[in-house]
């Protein structure tokens, strides 16, 4: 597991340490209700990336969604990665990519794990676009009940995006991660997202997030988590 760390650590450096300007984008919803019942839930992302060389692209992602209903929190889950991509061709590149995460509502006190994978353009027009990616890396895990993870993992990812009308924008992101010293060991993890612009860089944004664990990192624990969000986001 040092292996990813370092791969991790260097996708990090490279990215901070290099020239270029940040572009992406900055999203942030909430839901507060009070009297018969009390909600309070908060939902924020940032997604950036810039050019190093001509073929050559750093990018981050961090996300956090907090939520709790009469002082029982029922969501809490943050994460971040960072990644370096390499345009091969038009339609081909590669990707190194480092990430920590941490969910315990889901059993996960701490995540972090770095992968080597190869992606293709399979379908580009004005109105959908469309890419597959698949790679391999290391996992390491820590439960809520102090049990720890360390394994080589595959994955297979899938995004889409659909230009539904002339204001309203479809995506759809979903990654299998699979377990090779279990196979019974997989997660699914789907972002499904139709944002709307509204003016300018601002955007009216509506998410579903589905992660289902066929083996939960704590027994007992459902295997599938949702989650609804409505946001607006800023393209920065």
């Amino acid at each position: 597991m040092r292996i990813a760390a370092a791969l991790m650590a260097a996708a990090a450096v490279a990215t901070l340490a290099a020239g270029g300007q940040w572009e992406g984008q900055a999203s942030l919803g909430g839901l507060v209700t009070s009297g018969n019942s009390e909600v309070t839930q908060l939902d924020s992302g940032l997604e950036l990336a810039r050019p190093l060389l001509p073929y050559l692209t750093a990018d981050m992602k961090a996300s956090a969604s907090y939520g709790s209903q009469e002082g029982d929190t029922y969501r809490e889950k943050y994460s971040a990665e960072t990644g370096l991509r390499w345009d091969i061709s038009e339609s081909s590149y590669s990707k190194l990519q480092g990430y920590w995460r941490r969910d315990e509502l889901s059993g996960i006190s701490h995540e972090y794990g770095a992968s080597l994978g190869l992606g293709r353009s399979i379908l580009s027009s004005s109105a959908f676009q469309a890419s597959m990616e698949a790679g391999a890396g290391l996992l390491h895990r820590e439960s809520t009940e102090d049990s720890i993870l360390e394994t080589s993992t595959g994955y297979l990812s899938m995004d889409l995006e659909w230009g539904a009308t002339e204001v309203w924008t479809i995506t759809e992101e979903a990654t299998l991660t699979n377990d090779f010293q279990n196979s019974e060991n997989y997660t699914l993890e789907s972002v499904l997202e139709a944002s709307s612009s509204i003016t300018g860089n601002l955007s009216f944004l509506v998410g579903y997030d589905i992660t289902y664990h066929n083996l939960p990192p704590v027994a007992g624990n459902e295997k599938t988590d949702t989650a609804l969000r409505l946001q607006l986001r800023l393209g920065i």
